[in-house]
């Protein structure tokens, strides 16, 4: 995904609907916010595209129904927004929505930064590697494994489009998590070191050393494990 992504989202659902979000408008297109400071993550099923080779589709389709049907349901637990889906990528923000006066969700304005926002990312990346590994690929009946990818800075908001319009996330923050999950370890969370210093403790973490990363050079980044998985 380069310079940005969008999703359907219920921000871009509920202005289709008339509702109102905070600030109101009338233009979907008028709708853009900086923020700031947000963290990002990317999350993708290790070894699916070798097994839609395998398997009939409505089997894939059961297996992502469960597995998203999990972490949708850890979603508002953990303070998070999902952005979207594609496929078998997961993309969600924290510190991009919160709740208003009226109890609905609403954009997060650039004066408004929610300072656990990388807190509450990191909980939901955890909470992601524990409901996979209690769903089973198709194919091998193996727990599923994913790379988890997290990354923070400032992105644009807003929604484009008339029909069908969709809610984006734009700026090189999402490029930078996308590559945070491609260049990440199976089955553990690989994050930059913008986001450890947002978590304010490098406990649990291990550093890479530095990495390679497309576009951006050689980035110090870390990787948390789960206690159970041991080293790969």
């Amino acid at each position: 995904m380069e310079d940005g992504t969008c999703g359907r989202g219920a921000i871009a659902a509920d202005l289709t609907a008339g509702q109102h979000w905070r600030p109101a408008v009338r233009d979907c297109n008028a709708l853009a916010t900086w923020h700031p400071e947000v963290t990002l993550l990317f999350a993708d099923i290790v070894g699916f595209t070798p097994m839609c080779k395998e398997v009939e589709p409505r089997e894939v389709m059961a297996m992502l129904q469960e597995l998203y049907s999990r972490y949708d349901a850890m979603l508002d637990e953990c303070g998070v927004y999902k952005v979207e889906t594609i496929g078998d990528c997961y993309f969600v923000a924290g510190g991009l929505v919160h709740e208003d006066e009226d109890g609905m969700a609403a954009v997060r304005g650039k004066d408004r930064v929610d300072p656990l926002h990388a807190a509450r990312v990191f909980e939901f990346a955890q909470a992601m590697l524990r409901a996979a590994s209690q769903v089973r690929m198709p194919t091998t009946q193996q727990p599923v494994q994913i790379r988890v990818g997290i990354h923070s800075g400032p992105v644009v908001s807003g929604v484009v489009g008339t029909r069908m319009p969709r809610f984006c996330l734009f700026g090189d923050t999402v490029n930078t998590a996308s590559r945070m999950e491609s260049t990440g370890v199976p089955g553990a969370i690989h994050a930059s070191e913008n986001t450890l210093e947002r978590l304010g403790s490098t406990k649990g973490w291990e550093s890479t050393g530095g990495i390679d990363v497309k576009g951006k050079g050689v980035m110090q980044t870390f990787v948390w494990r789960p206690p159970h998985l041991p080293p790969t």
